[in-house]
């Protein structure tokens, strides 16, 4: 396997997370790093031990010898370091969500297709040990259709009211629910068709911050599985750990539960008997390990496992959650991809 030569586009939270998982892997060499901000890209570069530094995208894109780009730039603002880094010639990995809508997605994929380079969205939890093993029980013969199913993911509201700047022009579905909807997606095996939302502004609202407290989701799947999805930013300060992550889902002759935090449990239950593998209590797994990923595909000259068409889906469901709170009505995927 060969060393990967990347470039970082992005050098704020998220991006230190993606120096962080390359700095001390033997495939990866992190040549040049990009920011808006000039100054934070040159103390980056120097806290990383990189040689190059840009705050502009075009002169960064032509830097010698990149391979890869990673993309940590804010959700609204991955298309045009994405369809640059492509049409440069660069495999580029970016966080999620892909984008905030569903043409810069498009725009995105079809880049990535004129470029034949790979485009990875980081849904880093579909590396989890309980979601990876949620993902090999629905896959048995013996598990039978997906027939419904819950999962939850839910952050304390010291996260919006404290710990995220920005959270008033975000909001709980866009910063978990991409990830509950990638891993419902991922782990059923089909398509959203269409979706049925609530949401309600009311706790954070008073507390200052205009963002709503909730999202509760109906996901109705092409092989008829429904899904219920649920997404909270409310949860009492005092909780411990400040994220919840559930799945309980429910096949013709089994099911599968998932509990990652705060227990980190996993249980499958057959037509006989109840089930808890060797790795039912597991370590949560450690941060970082998603992006390492990229870069042993690369290394390797295979495709990673997440793509552009799994970001564009992503995305395609959440604008549909929005419109479906916004017009009190089921939407069809067909109607936001249109």
């Amino acid at each position: 396997m060969t060393t990967v030569r990347l470039g970082q586009v992005g050098t704020g939270t998220w991006g230190r997370v993606m120096l962080d998982a390359w700095s001390d892997h033997d495939l990866a060499q992190v040549i040049a790093v990009c920011d808006v901000d000039g100054d934070r890209a040159r103390d980056v570069a120097a806290q990383y031990d990189i040689g190059a530094y840009y705050d502009n995208l075009e002169e960064f894109l032509q830097h010698p010898g990149l391979e890869a780009v990673g993309v940590a730039t804010p959700d609204f603002a991955h298309r045009e370091p994405v369809v640059r880094a492509l049409e440069a010639g660069f495999h580029v990995l970016v966080q999620k969500p892909m984008a905030s809508t569903v043409e810069d997605c498009q725009a995105m994929v079809a880049a990535q297709k004129r470029s034949g380079k790979h485009l990875m969205v980081d849904f880093q939890h579909r590396w989890g040990i309980g979601f990876a093993s949620a993902y090999q029980a629905a896959r048995a013969s013996s598990f039978g259709r997906v027939v419904h199913g819950h999962i939850r993911m839910s952050n304390s509201r010291q996260v919006p009211l404290g710990q995220l700047a920005w959270s008033g022009q975000s909001n709980v579905l866009w910063f978990l629910g991409t990830h509950t909807a990638d891993l419902a997606r991922y782990i059923v095996g089909s398509e959203v068709v269409s979706v049925f939302s609530v949401s309600q502004y009311g706790v954070l609202r008073a507390a200052g911050v205009d963002t709503p407290d909730f999202f509760q989701t109906t996901l109705q799947f092409a092989n008829g599985a429904s899904i219920q999805m649920e997404n909270s930013w409310i949860m009492p300060t005092g909780s411990f750990p400040a994220i919840e992550m559930k799945l309980d889902l429910y096949g013709e002759h089994e099911s599968v539960r998932v509990q990652m935090y705060p227990n980190n449990i996993i249980v499958k239950s057959t037509a006989d008997a109840l089930e808890m593998p060797t790795d039912a209590r597991f370590a949560i797994t450690a941060r970082g390990v998603s992006i390492r990923y990229f870069v042993e595909q690369l290394s390797k000259g295979e495709v990673p496992l997440v793509n552009g068409y799994d970001g564009l889906m992503n995305t395609a469901i959440l604008v549909a959650i929005e419109r479906s709170v916004a017009e009190g009505r089921v939407v069809q995927l067909s109607e936001v991809l249109s």
